[in-house]
């Protein structure tokens, strides 16, 4: 008989299993299945997170505008005519010591100049590109920035001729200093 008192008379895990219904094997269902839940979750915001750099069109990663506001894009430049020069050989104002500079150059305008125009502006063309340079010194155009300097003043005042069409850019093609 007292085997069936022990039987009958709950223990105290059974009690503890009755309040709690969830078994061991449940628990670690939920564990796994948490874990996966959580990696989704991880993948998924990382394909969100990444996925404007890797479709082309969705958000700009570099300067990223607001809506309103139109990009602007600058559409290349159509490539003028190049027009070559005769070469250039000019005194330079120096005190020390006598210097020449012979110079070869190119001149590229914006557009393609009508037949002839060229030929027509060439001794007023000439005549700017002597003056710039007949009133350098040495120290001036020596090193490559004195250079730069040299070619924006020769389309500057190239430009000033009131001609229908304006030079862009000016390209040395022979650059000696004696």
């Amino acid at each position: 008989m007292s085997i069936m008192a022990k039987d009958s008379v709950p223990s105290e895990t059974q009690k503890e299993e009755e309040k709690n219904p969830v078994k061991k094997g449940s628990k670690k269902k939920f564990l796994i299945m948490g874990i996966a839940l959580f990696l989704l979750l991880s993948i998924v915001a990382s394909v969100l997170f990444f996925s404007p750099l890797l479709f082309p069109g969705g958000a700009e990663s570099e300067g990223a505008k607001p809506q309103g506001q139109k990009q602007t894009e600058k559409a290349p430049e159509k490539p003028g005519r190049i027009y070559p020069l005769e070469p250039f050989i000019v005194n330079l104002v120096d005190a020390e010591a006598p210097r020449y500079l012979k110079l070869r150059m190119e001149i590229e305008s914006n557009s393609a100049l009508a037949e002839g125009e060229m030929e027509k502006r060439l001794p007023q063309l000439r005549d700017t590109i002597i003056t710039v340079l007949s009133s350098k010194a040495y120290k001036e155009i020596h090193d490559s920035e004195g250079k730069k300097r040299l070619k924006e003043e020769i389309i500057l005042n190239a430009n000033q001729l009131g001609q229908k069409f304006k030079f862009r850019a000016v390209y040395f093609t022979e650059f000696v200093i004696q």
